[in-house]
């Protein structure tokens, strides 16, 4: 029920993941993947901590249902709360792999040990979808007419691209990340 406890859990799932990424030492790929997945996941994290700054900002708590309060209230213009809210659905959207936050997927997923990617295919984004209806349906549903069209035009996007693009691929464990980036769009529908 608390934005900040919301980042500290994905924060620490996603170091385990960073780490669990780079096992296979002896493969390039291996380092090359994690390091990308750790540098855009840092610039997502920056994204979250930015916009639970601006929702602290305009509701003067950091908890889920405060804000909620604060925008159902209507007593201040909720532009400042639908910028929070914005930045923070960017971070979960990246942790997710929506487009077009999914360039990370198919070179952390090509160069992660096979057990690591189904791992992540599998469990990793259940947190950040978990918070990501937290946030929608408990902070900013009163706001639901202006986020709503943008989740659906990403949540499009997302299986278009990635079905698509998954078709091309000619690696197992690529065709698996872009396929992976298809299903957030299923799942965000």
């Amino acid at each position: 029920g608390n934005i900040v406890m919301i980042f500290v859990g994905i924060e620490l799932s996603s170091l385990a993941v960073y780490i669990l990424t780079a096992f296979a030492r002896r493969r390039e790929t291996s380092l090359e993947g994690a390091l990308k997945y750790f540098l855009l996941g840092a610039f997502s994290s920056a994204f979250f901590l930015y916009g639970m700054a601006l929702l602290y900002g305009y509701a003067g708590t950091l908890s889920l249902a405060g804000i909620g309060a604060a925008v159902r209230s209507g007593s201040q213009d909720s532009t400042l709360a639908l910028v929070g809210a914005s930045l923070v659905a960017v971070a979960l959207l990246f942790k997710v792999s929506a487009v077009p936050f999914h360039a990370w997927v198919p070179d952390v997923y090509q160069g992660a040990p096979t057990p690591i990617t189904a791992f992540m295919a599998a469990t990793t984004k259940i947190a950040a979808f978990g918070a990501l209806l937290r946030l929608l349906t408990v902070a900013v549903p009163d706001l639901k007419d202006q986020w709503r069209p943008v989740l659906w035009v990403v949540a499009i996007l997302t299986m278009a691209l990635g079905t698509l693009t998954a078709i091309a691929q000619k690696d197992v464990k690529r065709m698996l990340a872009y396929s992976a980036v298809a299903h957030t769009g299923f799942l965000l529908t």
